[in-house]
């Protein structure tokens, strides 16, 4: 798209954000006003719909920060974006606390929207990788990763000298043996060859000398086979005509039959002929038809549209870097000129903002109050108005006078204000004792009222907190915009940049440089006003004149100590001990899975409702909004931890890779496995612990990837894992890994378990509280993906019947399955598809025969769901769910028979 289009985008989008949070805030209103809404399926509606009109808004949002050239806005809209994270993230959290569960199903408000699952699919944002990591991180993880040992410390002289002399000796002894081998073959009377030194190339080099063999393989096959076809067609044709002219000289030859017969046969060829290409046509117009409404998957498709469209998208960020550095350089520029020609002015200004401060002050209650310190603002305090306001001082004067007198009438000993502080910290104790009671007495009311239909008050929804974010991030957006954002706006306004709010941001900014050399000049000032007014009210014979509030005093924030090693050090340590490590390239694309699209109605059937297991596409939902888009946001209720589990086999590896994909990240491995022998002892194991801290923070975003936790809070290490001692880390992983995670930072922690029955639950719960369970392999996921991997093949029937080896194939993993396809069909299998279609029962014969295969029937899948239902929350609200479901059907069964 243009910029214009762009800039139409954005004014649509304006007052679909304005639409959306006002009925976000009817929303809130009914959470504030403690309105119940009843039955569940419309309070499921009523926060889907604002869900998903935010997740279309997000979406675009992004769209438009990655393409949109107007420099000066994109800031604003990175805030908008980030508020608009935090909201997503409680609305969906409130949305499972209404429908008691952790896989939601929109759908039914999406219908109403006029929407699709696809357009709520949380975008992976352009932002996320590229503008979190500073380059100087990335320099040095992409240097260590190629093979360049940057992190190493500067050699000493003594140590270049040794090792010149061992490269020297290494040389000579490889000189040695060559001539030793020279003379060898002389003796021996074998050929002497010179071999030519060997090169060492890069990994690119290597791959395209990979690729340029495999390319003149394919080549030389198809010559090879073109040639054996031209050379069989002509020998046969000669050895046919040989055979016919030896018969016709030998008189053996048959004499052709009547011409009857073969006026007969003709016809019967050409009817034969005519009914086999009417029979060709038709299904040729029958599967164009069906490749045009959807029906069939061809087996060409076009080049991707989302690579041309990646293209696109690339040059626009290339314009849209040029105009970034030009107004870089612009703002530099103005700065100077504004700093060279209005600095004396800008002072004047400054100055007298706080002496109109003074006066007031001294006109209203004749004194001055405290100037604010440098570390909290200085002055801006004042301009803010976030200093000590004349009202609340006359307040605070009455009460001080009160408390003064009262102590001055029956002074209190030391022992009674240490007795008094020990009682109000026990009244405090019990008031929350107190409170806590009262509120599990509320939920256990709540709860029984929700048995009857006819009493049920309804679900409450939550009270959000992120939704006032939005609304500063959307009104300071207005403020600075409004008067900009017209219809028929000028170029700047739709790409480049705004040279008056260049000039406006320089006037800020060196206001900013020279506000605390003004506010060091007004401290001065204030000392002679206060000595002066000192003065004065002794003269006026008043020894003790009234002072203000004294301001606390903020806390010097400590500048961190300096790591005595560099980061490219540590980065270089944790690479070389394998903590740190590359991973292969996966996105959420390559986990194929379909999406459950019967659900929503099941589940919203009153007071008899069926719930379905989730499928593939559920939880890839799930990882999108709980581990992408976490990751990537400041949000303080997010949270930053994921236990994944599920059967082997079900993709928990390959979710992991694809989340640290997506985001960028450095991945960081801390497996039982993986560091049973890294860092031995206790001295060493702190030091792991501080390294991995120090480059989590610093090569964010990161993944800390712990595999097989369950191993990790075993309950009893079994004999053949003693050697590796795997629950090492387990004691002091919640203090030293998660406990140090702030909400600014881009760092997520992924766990994945196979078994975790065996682990204890407390502790592993409190490292992971959140917990995503992956399910078997379903019908429609297997579907989908035998659809994808068999309709590439031109000669595949279009109509081959998936849907019954999907059925037989349930419970298998979707490795194996892609495993045993790809061996299935391989090249001369492909040749034969023409003449001999493949059968439903190979595909089915290949996957039970594939070695490794993993089956999870329905029983085994069920121990997964009882520890699930006895460790996560929601089991506990799935089952109070339950029951209240089959206590108001009881009630309502028991009214209706009545009745009758």
């Amino acid at each position: 798209m243009s910029n214009k289009d762009y800039y139409k985008q954005w004014l649509q989008l304006k007052e679909h954000i304005q639409k959306t949070a006002a009925e976000d805030e009817r929303l809130q209103e009914l959470a504030t006003t403690s309105i119940g809404i009843k039955p569940q399926a419309t309070a499921v509606e009523i926060v889907a719909r604002v869900y998903c009109k935010y997740c279309d808004i997000y979406n675009k949002l992004c769209d438009c920060y990655d393409q949109m050239e107007q420099v000066q806005r994109r800031p604003y809209i990175r805030k908008i974006i980030d508020a608009i994270t935090c909201r997503l993230l409680e609305l969906k959290l409130t949305l499972e606390e209404v429908e008691a569960f952790e896989f939601t199903y929109p759908d039914n408000a999406l219908q109403q929207l006029l929407m699709v699952p696809q357009d709520i699919e949380i975008m992976c944002p352009f932002h996320y990788p590229f503008e979190i990591r500073e380059e100087e991180m990335q320099f040095i993880i992409d240097q260590i990763f190629a093979g360049n040992r940057i992190g190493d410390p500067s050699p000493t002289p003594s140590e270049i000298e040794r090792k010149e002399e061992e490269r020297l000796e290494q040389e000579a002894r490889m000189r040695e043996e060559k001539e030793a081998e020279m003379k060898r073959k002389m003796a021996m009377g074998e050929d002497i060859s010179d071999a030519a030194s060997s090169v060492q190339l890069s990994p690119q080099e290597l791959e395209e000398m990979r690729l340029l063999a495999e390319y003149n393989e394919c080549v030389n096959n198809i010559q090879r086979m073109e040639r054996s076809r031209y050379l069989v067609r002509e020998k046969t044709k000669k050895f046919n005509k040989d055979v016919n002219l030896y018969l016709e000289l030998s008189g053996m030859k048959k004499p052709p039959a009547r011409e009857s017969f073969r006026i007969r046969a003709a016809t019967i060829i050409q009817s034969t002929y005519r009914k086999f290409m009417e029979i060709k046509r038709f299904r040729l117009r029958d599967n164009n038809l069906k490749n045009k409404l959807g029906m069939i998957i061809p087996s060409w498709a076009p080049p991707s549209a989302k690579i041309l469209l990646e293209k696109v998208r690339e040059d626009r960020r290339s314009f849209r870097r040029k105009y970034y550095q030009k107004w870089l350089e612009e703002n530099i520029k103005e700065n100077a000129r504004v700093l060279r020609l209005r600095e004396g002015q800008i002072m004047e200004d400054i100055s007298d903002e706080i002496r109109q401060w003074f006066r007031e002050w001294y006109n209203e209650v004749r004194l001055f109050d405290e100037f604010p310190y440098p570390d909290e603002g200085g002055s801006i305090l004042i301009v803010k108005g976030e200093t000590f306001t004349i009202e609340e001082y006359i307040e605070w004067r009455l009460e001080e006078d009160k408390r003064l007198k009262a102590e001055a009438g029956s002074p209190k000993s030391k022992e009674q204000i240490k007795a008094e502080k020990i009682a109000a910290k026990e009244e405090k104790k019990r008031l929350e004792a107190e409170a806590k009671i009262k509120e599990a007495k509320r939920l256990l009311d709540y709860k029984k009222s929700r048995l009857n239909p006819d009493g049920d008050p309804g679900i409450y929804l939550r009270i959000g907190t992120a939704i006032e974010p939005v609304r500063e991030a959307w009104d300071l957006y207005q403020n600075q915009w409004k008067e900009y954002d017209i219809a028929d706006a000028p170029i700047e306004i739709l790409k480049g940049f705004i040279k008056q709010l260049i000039t406006e941001n320089a006037y800020q900014d060196v206001q900013f440089k020279l506000r605390p050399i003004v506010d060091d000049m007004m401290r001065l000032e204030l000392i002679l006003l206060r000595n002066a007014l000192k003065l004065d009210y002794q003269a006026a014979g008043i020894q003790k004149p009234p002072q203000s509030r004294k301001r606390k005093k903020p806390k010097k924030v400590k500048p961190p100590k300096p790591d005595k090693l560099s980061p490219a050090a540590m980065f270089q340590m944790l690479v070389d001990g394998g903590i740190v490590r590359k991973y292969p390239r996966t996105t959420l694309e390559d986990y194929w899975g379909d999406r459950n699209y019967a659900a929503a109605d099941t589940r919203a059937v009153l007071w008899t409702p069926t719930f379905p297991p989730n499928c593939i596409g559920d939880v890839k939902e799930l990882i999108r909004v709980r581990c992408i888009l976490t990751m990537g946001s400041s949000c303080p209720n997010a949270v930053r931890s994921q236990l994944l589990i599920g059967p082997k086999g079900s993709g928990k590896r390959t979710l992991v890779y694809a989340i640290a994909t997506e985001t960028n990240a450095v991945l960081i491995d801390l497996s039982p496995m993986n560091v049973y022998n890294k860092f031995p002892g206790p001295k060493n194991l702190k030091t792991m612990f501080q390294l991995v801290n120090r480059i989590s923070k610093l090569m964010q975003p990161t993944v800390i990837l712990v595999d097989n936790a369950d191993k990790l809070f075993y309950k009893k290490v079994p004999k053949e894992e003693k050697m590796f001692d795997p629950t090492r880390l387990s004691k002091d992983f919640f203090k030293e890994v998660f406990k140090p995670i702030l909400p600014d930072d881009k760092i997520l922690i992924i766990g994945t378990a196979s078994e975790p029955w065996l682990a204890k639950n407390p502790p592993m719960y409190k490292v992971f509280p959140s917990t995503i369970l992956l399910p078997r392999s379903d019908y429609g996921s297997i579907s989908y993906v035998l659809s994808k991997m068999l309709m590439k093949y031109h000669g595949m029937d279009r109509e081959f019947n998936v849907h019954s080896v999907a059925q037989a194939l349930r419970g298998y993993d979707m490795n194996t399955i892609r495993k045993s396809v790809n061996s299935l069909l391989n090249g001369k299998r492909i040749a034969e598809l023409y003449h001999k279609p493949l059968q439903p029962a190979e595909v089915v014969e290949a996957v039970l025969n594939c070695e490794g295969g993993v089956c999870t029937d329905a029983e085994d899948y069920d121990m997964y769901k009882q520890w699930y239902l006895s460790y996560s929350p929601w089991g506990t609200k799935y089952l109070d769910y339950m029951q209240m479901l089959d206590s108001q059907l009881t009630y309502k069964l028991k009214a209706e028979k009545k009745k009758n």
